[in-house]
């Protein structure tokens, strides 16, 4: 359900893994979910959790690198050059295309509308079509997720190296967003602060999430609103999601970890 840059990781898996590969992970934040830790330089949050676990269970050594921003993760997973995983990605089609995924970890998102409760302007029961097309009105998301490639420019074809040296060429730059579109690089805890500042007025939040993002942010529920949103996202849980170089027999170890961890209760959260 984050971001200059760090030199790129060199760890290989090979075909043939050896007992106790290194898996190199790379990551965008995802406040509260997983975050890095400045001091220590290393990862934390219930999915860096998960993640250890299953890695344990699967005979990996995990190398996290320091956070990058979604849209480089997108570029250098589909460069596809050395095997790197990241974490908490859904399975889309264009996606399943470019990548390889492991297993759910976990279950699948419930998408909800995020609008402050003082709105005047959004109604009762609105739809997300209604509220997209009100230029008065600021949909929040984060660049490279789902929800970009869904409302805010779909159909644009993938073009790695986008936001690399050059790529404000003529023919390498996206379309511009609409005015009305707030491009944001973190994750939803970043998106769910900013509704409740007025920052933007809408955003589709996993209501599973939720109560943790607002007591990570010191947010009152009752300064904020959900709205019921059927069919909105992916209905697809967070996966493991690793460039097409990762071996098979990697992935095959992670599902295993993760059907074995799926029988253990997790603590609550």
């Amino acid at each position: 359900m984050a971001l200059g840059y760090p030199p790129p990781a060199r760890a290989v898996i090979d075909d043939a893994p050896p007992p106790n590969p290194t898996l190199v992970m790379v990551f965008a934040e995802q406040p509260p979910v997983l975050n890095w830790n400045r001091e220590t330089q290393q990862p934390y949050g219930p999915l860096v959790d998960t993640m250890n676990r299953v890695a344990a269970r699967a005979g990996l050594t995990l190398v996290w690198q320091e956070p990058w921003t979604r849209r480089r993760l997108l570029n250098d997973l589909d460069s596809g050059r050395q095997p790197l995983c990241t974490l908490n990605w859904a399975l889309t089609p264009d996606r399943a295309r470019r990548f390889k995924f492991t297993d759910p970890l976990g279950p699948a998102p419930d998408w909800v509308l995020l609008v402050r409760a003082s709105d005047p302007r959004i109604g009762t029961n609105p739809t997300l079509a209604d509220l997209l097309t009100r230029p008065d009105l600021v949909f929040g998301f984060s660049d490279g997720s789902w929800a970009d490639e869904r409302y805010v420019q779909p159909g644009r074809p993938h073009q790695p190296g986008a936001d690399q040296p050059g790529a404000g060429q003529p023919g390498a730059a996206p379309t511009p967003d609409a005015p009305n579109r707030e491009r944001v690089r973190g994750g939803q805890s970043t998106l769910v602060a900013m509704v409740a500042k007025g920052r933007i007025d809408f955003a589709l939040i996993n209501r599973l999430a939720l109560d943790r993002m607002l007591a990570e942010r010191h947010i009152s529920p009752a300064d904020l609103r959900i709205i019921p949103t059927p069919d909105a996202g992916p209905s697809q849980p967070g996966r493991v999601m690793c460039t097409q170089s990762t071996a098979s027999a990697l992935i095959d170890r992670l599902n295993q970890a993760i059907a074995e961890e799926a029988r253990v209760p997790m603590a609550g959260d």
